[in-house]
């Protein structure tokens, strides 16, 4: 692999190959937004493909939850006008185009809502940094040519840009960004926890998440990896209640890592599943893995190094850490880590990661989680409804309707919801996220950052409940209806 820079950007090639395949790379992605701003990033990449002319060219971009992609493969000099045309599309992109690409991306419905690792991050951080992948935000439609063109200045810079390049480089390839100083990213705080906690999520599968703070925890990956290979073990081939065992890595920071394990299930058998999951990582807590466990993952790691496109996931793993700020260590010091660590060390990095772990598990499945492991609701909730101004359905409403049988109240701290299954969620006016107008433009979504998410509504409550709350939400969280769905909020 060898590096150079082209106007300032950060280069990383190796030859090899004929044809060529190239990617510019930018430390952005869903991380980056807030709830309100959510598919921005996405749009940003969509305009600028779609200001570039029609071609044959293998090509193609990817918004991810931190990196943002552009990638294409073919003859030198096509790829080299492919990433020209992409540099000079995002420093002006055609906004003229916004209306038909929000659209475009309500069509590809790629959200990650229903994700078990996007419900696990959001466990762990709410609507912030990587939680907001749990959400499908407000829609790319209430976003305006202001907010779209500032995302873009700021993120969409040489600074913050890398490429790779995996065969001959093209011949006076040119890499037009604008100018632009680094942005900072900021490392969301996550939700205070003193020990493993269990919880509830929509999400189809049951995930298990542990934090850690030393930089490339080889230790850890290596118990990850036998958590892995001893639940599939369990649950695939001797129960026949799972298909798929895998994991996830996420670099927030260089101390800051977010390792996922996620395993599906059979039908109706995910708190069994989620079980073996506790049990098996529960005792490597306890004993540690065996020497000959340990030497299986290494073995693994090694077999995956050897594969025929490992030159190519090293360009894409320097260019990504250039990107996103973070160390980039070569293949084979990372095997180097991997083949020097010990059975005990696993068992060390696992004991540190225990108070940090997150089980999740499907709201279908009935199941009081793992003995001794306390069960946090996803979203905020309270013991009881807090004093200030009630509103409730009428009377009769509630009489003949059960899901009528809500209560919310409204207070100078916050707002309080009783579902109809006497549950009780709150949302401090500080950890308002947005505050989105509903369809017919008459009630509200208050959406907290903890998750929770209030509507109000005056066919429920009545006009003077919207109201309250339009008086008291910070006025920054409120969004305006997109222009074409005019006017804003009903009068109340």
């Amino acid at each position: 692999m060898q590096q150079t820079r082209i106007d300032g950007i950060p280069v990383f090639t190796a030859g090899g190959r004929e044809r060529t395949t190239a990617a510019l790379v930018f430390g952005v992605g869903l991380r980056d937004e807030t709830f309100a701003t959510i598919e921005v990033t996405h749009l940003v990449e969509h305009l600028a493909m779609a200001a570039l002319p029609r071609t044959h060219l293998r090509c193609n971009a990817v918004t991810d939850v931190d990196s943002t992609a552009f990638f294409a493969t073919g003859r030198p000099a096509a790829v080299g006008a492919f990433l020209e045309g992409v540099c000079r599309a995002l420093a002006d992109l055609p906004t003229e185009r916004m209306a038909a690409e929000a659209g475009v991306l309500q069509a590809e419905g790629c959200t990650s809502g229903s994700s078990t690792v996007s419900a696990l991050w959001a466990a762990r951080y709410g609507l912030t940094g990587p939680g907001l992948t749990v959400s499908a935000g407000p829609g790319a439609e209430y976003l305006d040519e202001e907010t779209v063109r500032a995302h873009a200045a700021r993120w969409f810079v040489r600074s913050n840009a890398a490429l790779w390049c995996h065969g001959p480089l093209p011949e006076g390839l040119r890499l037009p960004l604008p100018d632009g100083p680094r942005p900072v990213r900021r490392v969301p705080p996550p939700r205070p926890q003193d020990g493993p906690v269990w919880t509830h999520t929509d999400a189809p599968g049951v995930g298990l998440l542990l934090a850690s703070d030393v930089p490339a925890d080889a230790a850890l990956d290596i118990g990850v990896d036998v958590v892995q290979e001893r639940l599939r073990e369990r649950a695939r081939h001797e129960r026949g209640l799972s298909y798929a065992v895998d994991s996830l890595t996420l670099d927030l920071a260089p101390a800051r890592r977010e390792v996922a394990v996620v395993v599906d299930a059979r039908t109706g058998h995910d708190a069994e599943v989620a079980g073996l999951l506790w049990d098996v990582f529960a005792e490597l807590c306890a004993a540690g893995p065996t020497p000959e466990e340990v030497a299986h993952a290494v073995d693994g790691l090694e077999a995956d190094l050897d594969d025929e496109d490992a030159v190519g996931a090293q360009l894409a793993d320097a260019a990504y850490c250039a990107a996103t700020g973070l160390p980039f260590r070569p293949a084979a010091d990372t095997l180097a880590d991997w083949r020097a660590v010990t059975p005990e060390q696993v068992t060390a990095a696992l004991r540190r990661a225990e108070p940090t772990a997150v089980l999740a598990v499907p709201d279908t499945a009935p199941w009081d989680g793992p003995a001794g492991v306390a069960r946090r609701p996803l979203c905020g909730t309270l013991p009881e409804l807090p004093e200030g101004t009630l509103f409730r359905p009428p009377l009769v409403r509630r009489l003949l309707d059960a899901s009528a049988r809500v209560a919310l109240v409204v207070s100078g701290e916050g707002l309080a919801h009783a579902d109809a299954d006497g549950d009780v969620h709150g949302i401090p006016w500080s950890r308002v996220e947005a505050v989105v107008p509903t369809d017919d433009g008459r009630g509200v979504s208050v959406v907290g950052r903890d998750l929770c998410c209030v509507r109000v509504h005056p066919d429920l409550y009545g006009p003077r409940a919207v109201a309250a709350v339009l008086e008291r939400a910070p006025a920054a969280a409120l969004l305006g209806r997109p222009a074409s769905e005019a006017p804003e909020y009903a009068a109340v």
